[in-house]
Order: structure tokens, then sequence, then C-alpha cells
């Protein structure tokens, strides 16, 4: 592969199309409906993207893990479509949960309304127009620094681990700010379930401890009920 060849191919690697959120209609839509709107946008993208449309089940997959607002009725908003469009440009980075953490770190962590979602997706599109372009010279400028000749083999193997490796740091980078910053929810339900647990089982220990109190001194009542009655007989007969 020559150097031509390569950059040829980092632009078709770059080659996505988003949806503007300028380009989302202001009235509620169908699920059916936002589909055809990334579909349609999609047709002028790579086939690597186009291949990765929105599904229905997709949809109902976010808003059942959480990463989509609860809708009302089967129309969504604006506002849900942002959500649906961020969790879009992430999923093939970053894991469910992850996306998950961002989402609910920016809501409940920051406080973001819909219009600060909107705002950051529109600002996002801004820099990622700006990667297309910083990536082919990143990639270019790593393997010259790095001595690689993408026409040798050898070089040509390397460098896949090369931008790979490089892939990964950066990948990792974003997972270690996000664990920094929001609140993992799934760890703040999990320790919410174990309270609830270790205090079901505390009441448990409690009822039991009770429990063993109370038929302790039913049988001491019945124990000095028992040698009342042996007394009083005692008595009885003596006289």
């Amino acid at each position: 592969m020559t150097e031509k060849e390569l950059e040829q191919h980092i632009a078709e690697a770059v080659k996505d199309l988003d949806l503007e959120d300028r380009e989302i209609p202001a009235i509620d839509l169908y699920l059916d409906q936002i589909l055809s709107l990334v579909a349609d946008k999609n047709k002028g993208a790579a086939d690597r993207y186009r291949e990765r449309t929105l599904t229905k089940t997709m949809i109902n997959n976010y808003s059942k893990d959480g990463l989509i607002s609860p809708i009302t009725g089967k129309k969504y908003t604006h506002d849900h479509i942002i959500e649906m469009l961020l969790v879009y440009a992430m999923k093939n980075t970053l894991s469910i949960s992850e996306i998950k953490r961002i989402l609910h770190g920016a809501r409940n962590d920051c406080s973001f309304t819909g219009a600060d979602l909107t705002a950051a997706y529109r600002r996002f599109l801004g820099v990622k127009e700006s990667n297309r372009a910083r990536t082919g010279e990143v990639v270019l400028s790593l393997l010259h620094e790095d001595g690689l000749d993408v026409q040798n083999d050898r070089d040509f193997f390397v460098a896949l681990l090369d931008i790979l490796s490089l892939s990964a740091y950066l990948k990792a980078v974003a997972q270690e700010m996000l664990e920094a910053r929001y609140t993992d929810p799934d760890f703040a339900e999990r320790e919410r379930r174990e309270r609830e647990k270790a205090e079901k089982r505390e009441q448990a220990e409690r009822d039991k401890a009770e429990k063993r109190e109370q038929t302790e001194r039913e049988r001491e009542e019945k124990r000095k009920e028992k040698e009342e009655k042996k007394r009083i007989f005692i008595d009885s007969t003596e006289t």
C-alpha cells in the first residue's frame, strides 16, 4: 500500500455523516420517523457507517437501560432524539454501562437540561468535523515518527498495531476521565440494594432475637406458674 492509497483509505474511514439538531423537526416523532431520518442522512456515508444504522431494538434497549429519558405515549421529543444520537455516537467505543454513566452524570451530577444536551451535541459535531481532518494528520505523523513504511509488509503489520495501541490509549483516557467525574448509577443502585439487604438481615436477626426472648419469657412464666401451683398443692395437703 502506498502512502497515497493510505490517505484514501483514511478519508473513507472517517466518512460518516451526523444528523444535526437543526435537521430534527420541531414536532414529536414516532420511532419509525426517527429511524428514517437517520437512515436518509447515512445514505451519503461510507459503507461501514451505512451498515451501523439505528434500529427499533437498539432504541428499545436504550430505553430499558435508562440511556434515554422516559417517554410519554409513543412519540419521542427533540430531547429524546438528541439522547439517541449521543448514544449512537458513543456506542462503538464505550460499553452501554459507560454511556449510561456519562449521560446519567451529565443529567444528575451536572444538572444538564435537554437544552444543555442539545448545545453539547451541536458543539460535539463541530469538533468531530475537525477530528476527521486531524485523524489523517495524526496517523501519517505517527507512522513517520515511528519509522514505519506501509509499503513494507512487515512495517504495515506493525503500523496496524501502532494505530490500534493509540486508539486503545485514547479510549482508556476517556474512561479514566468519565470515572473520575461522573457517578456510576449502577454502582449506586447496587449499593442501595446492598443496604436494603443488610437492613433486612439486621431486622431479621432482631426479630429472631426478640422471638427467642419472648419464648424464654413464656417458658419462665410457665415454670413459675407450675412452681406456684405445686406450692399451693403442697400447702393444701399439709393443712
